[in-house]
């Protein structure tokens, strides 16, 4: 990792290939990935909780909300953290020496 940056990120796919996708390449990373899941598991309890109370449209409400907010937040730390000329079999053989 060049010039001291902690990247969480990297390309799944080389640069120059029209998809832009990252992947986790390091815990902070994979905790991020974990934080985004359990927001959309709690925006899940949620939606089934308020909906089984009669309160259906609340329930997708805050859910829908959940979701936007979680993915707006991961998506801004993925490409904040994220190597974007390196790729994950680039660390993958940093870390394996081969």
């Amino acid at each position: 990792m060049s010039g001291g940056t902690e990247y969480w990120f990297a390309r799944r796919f080389p640069v120059g290939d029209r998809r832009n996708a990252f992947a986790p390449v390091h815990w902070k990373g994979y905790a991020a990935a974990a934080i985004y899941i359990a927001v959309l598991l709690i925006g899940g309890a949620a939606f089934v909780w308020m909906g089984a109370s009669g309160e259906l449209l609340q329930g997708a409400i805050v859910f829908a909300a959940a979701a936007i907010i979680g993915a707006g937040w991961f998506i801004a730390v993925a490409n904040a953290k994220g190597d974007k000329t390196r790729t994950v079999a680039d660390y993958r053989k940093a870390k394996t020496g081969v």
